[in-house]
Formats: C-alpha cells, sequence, structure tokens
C-alpha cells in the first residue's frame, strides 16, 4: 500500500504508556495490511519482552530492532547523566534508523525513546 503523506507522531511525557500508544499505532497499521520497523532505542536485546515476543508472531508485518541500554545514572536533579555507551549506541539506532526510512520497505517507522537517546 502506497501513501501519499508522511506524518510524524510524537508520544512524550513521564510516566508509562508511551511505547504502549506506538505499539497500537504499529498493530492498526498491520491490520491495514503496512510493513512495521519498530526501533527501540533504549532497549538492549538481552531483556526478553512480551512485544518482541508478538512481533515474532507478526512477522514478517512486524520487525523489530533494539539498541543501547538502559540508563541508570542520575544527577542531583534526577536528570541522566551522560554515558559514551548509551551516546554510541544511539548514534548507531540513529544511523539504522535513517537508512530503514531511505530504503522505504517499511510503511510505519517507530523511532521509540529517541526523545531520551538524543538527550544523551
Amino acid at each position: 500500500m502506497e501513501t501519499k503523506q508522511g506524518l510524524i507522531q510524537v508520544y512524550t511525557g513521564s510516566g508509562k504508556g508511551k511505547t504502549t500508544a506506538a505499539l497500537g499505532l504499529a498493530l492498526r497499521a498491520i491490520g491495514r495490511g503496512y510493513k512495521v520497523m519498530f526501533i527501540q532505542f533504549i532497549k538492549p536485546d538481552r531483556y526478553e519482552t512480551g512485544e518482541v515476543k508478538a512481533a515474532e508472531m507478526l512477522s514478517p508485518y512486524l520487525k523489530f530492532a533494539r539498541f543501547g541500554r538502559y540508563p541508570t545514572a542520575l544527577d542531583e536533579n534526577g536528570s541522566l547523566l551522560p554515558d559514551m555507551d548509551i551516546r554510541e549506541s544511539a548514534q548507531e539506532a540513529l544511523r539504522f534508523a535513517m537508512n530503514v526510512i531511505k530504503e522505504g520497505e517499511y510503511d510505519l517507522v517507530v523511532l521509540d525513546e529517541i526523545n531520551v537517546a538524543l538527550d544523551r
């Protein structure tokens, strides 16, 4: 299916629900026959999650790419401290995302936790 116009949706804020909202968008797209690439910037491969297990069942319509690790160090204001590993993996994820978008194989590309990664 070909669309005429690209759209950007941003889910932000504290607390939970952003990834779940993006997964809902992805599920609706899959229901319409679209292919989805879900790129997680701050969720490493070593954690098995329900969304990744579901993606395996929805293949080839849904693919996951996971980068990075969870940031844990906070400053006195509760902000995340810079971490070179996080920065390097965020840059790798961003390069991967740009290539995926340029190739045009997927109808929807989700950049999960990109705001956190870019803040690094």
